[in-house]
């Protein structure tokens, strides 16, 4: 009796014996290689018929040694180098690697919480003082509806210039009530919220609508609209006398921005300045501009002394005695003034 190690062939014993277990189990490596090498059944059996067939008929070849010798070609016809038909095939097939796992993809829907948080990157931006880190949160090609200008500002530069503006009242939002939805790619987030002015203690409600999308992998605001609230302008709320003195601050702190562009925008369009430094009436934007062009030079910042406040109807009054303080040379200068608003 010959004996064998476990796993060894006999040789007398094919390795794909479909009688002995390890003939079965190196059969079923086989499919399996097999099946991965070739697209359709068709073009296994195809191969497999092409060594002779299962069966060889007339040639006095019994139908195991047939089967065995089929199975044989196939295994060692599909290797990567070639094999005489005399050599005899390694016994143990090779494993068959795992492909590798698809990528990740990446997060493109936000949670609510997510979406709202946005908005409290924003405000911080905000609390920073510095519009260029405000106009960084947008995207590069944003629409901004803001509340305070009747101008769209539809790029870095232009929502950097509203900005300027606006962090001069050191603002701080509140989100008072918001609808928040979400899909593929982009989110929106619509409401009423609440500015404190840190620089005036004024509370201002607005209505607003943020919508944001991601650029370069950031969530970024893409449309945001802010409007006061149509009720109270229907409504003609009243305006106090702390409120007249805060547009006083207003006008002050554009004289702050050294921007005579800026300061003549708080004129209306019928506006009249009866200057204090030159002769000539301003009745309209070119030449309240050019007044200030030249007054800004000094670096002027006002205080009021005294003041007497009138409220009407939809207009008021405020008059009285302030002081300027010119940066450029230290003088101070006290003077008249009327403010009809």
């Amino acid at each position: 009796m010959t004996s064998t190690l476990p796993g060894k062939v006999r040789p007398e014993e094919s390795p794909y014996d479909v009688t002995s277990d390890l003939g079965r189990l190196r059969l079923a490596r086989a499919g399996l290689l097999a099946c991965m090498q070739f697209p359709t059944i068709a073009i296994a059996l195809a191969l497999v018929s092409g060594g002779n067939g299962f069966v060889a008929p007339n040639t006095g070849v019994s139908r195991k040694t047939a089967l065995n010798q089929s199975l044989r070609n196939l295994i060692i016809n599909e290797k990567p180098r070639s094999v005489s038909s005399g050599s005899t095939p390694p016994a143990a097939i090779p494993e068959i690697p795992l492909p590798p796992a698809p990528a990740t993809p990446s997060e493109s829907t936000l949670s609510k919480d997510e979406v709202r948080s946005l908005f409290e990157l924003w405000n911080q931006a905000l609390a920073t003082g510095d519009s260029r880190i405000v106009a960084s949160r947008y995207i590069e090609k944003p629409c901004l509806l803001p509340t305070v200008s009747d101008v769209p500002r539809t790029d870095y530069d232009s929502v950097k210039d509203y900005f300027d503006s606006f962090l001069l009242k050191e603002p701080q939002g509140t989100i008072l009530e918001g609808e928040i939805y979400t899909g593929d790619g982009w989110a929106v987030d619509a409401g009423i919220y609440e500015f404190t002015m840190g620089a005036t203690g004024d509370k201002v409600k607005a209505r607003y609508s943020f919508n944001y999308v991601q650029e370069n992998g950031i969530w970024k605001i893409q449309h945001h609209h802010s409007s006061v609230m149509p009720e109270e302008i229907a409504m003609g709320k009243p305006i106090t006398e702390d409120e007249v003195r805060g547009l006083f601050s207003l006008w002050n702190n554009a004289l702050a921005t050294l921007d005579p562009k800026k300061v003549a925008d708080r004129y209306s369009k019928t506006g009249v300045l009866l200057p204090t430094v030159s002769d000539t009436p301003r009745t309209d934007y070119a030449s309240i501009e050019d007044y200030f062009t030249n007054f800004l030079k000094l670096k002027p910042q006002g205080e009021i002394l005294e003041s007497h406040v009138t409220i009407g109807k939809n207009w008021c009054e405020d008059v009285g005695i302030y002081e300027f303080s010119m940066g450029a040379t230290g003088k101070k200068v006290k003077g008249r003034y009327t403010f009809v608003y």
